[in-house]
């Protein structure tokens, strides 16, 4: 069992690589995808716990416009 201390550090880590990430190829889209599911697994876990969160709806991860960048120069 994970204590409710290191869920919520686990979900502000998750915010900030989200907050971080540059969406440059399928990759970095596959990892997005992949935090935001570790994210909503995380909030389920804080759900049974009953923690509180201010920012706990799923539209929290989309609300940052990703520009998509390339270093293949196209």
């Amino acid at each position: 069992m994970v204590s409710r201390q290191s869920l919520e550090i686990l979900l502000d880590l998750i915010e900030i690589k989200v907050s971080s990430l540059q969406i440059q190829d399928r990759d970095d889209a596959k990892e997005l995808n992949k935090l935001r599911k570790c994210r909503q697994e995380l909030l389920v876990e804080v759900n049974k716990e009953g923690i509180k969160r201010t920012d706990s709806s799923p539209a929290a991860l989309s609300k940052k416009s990703y520009k998509r960048t390339s270093y293949l120069g196209r």
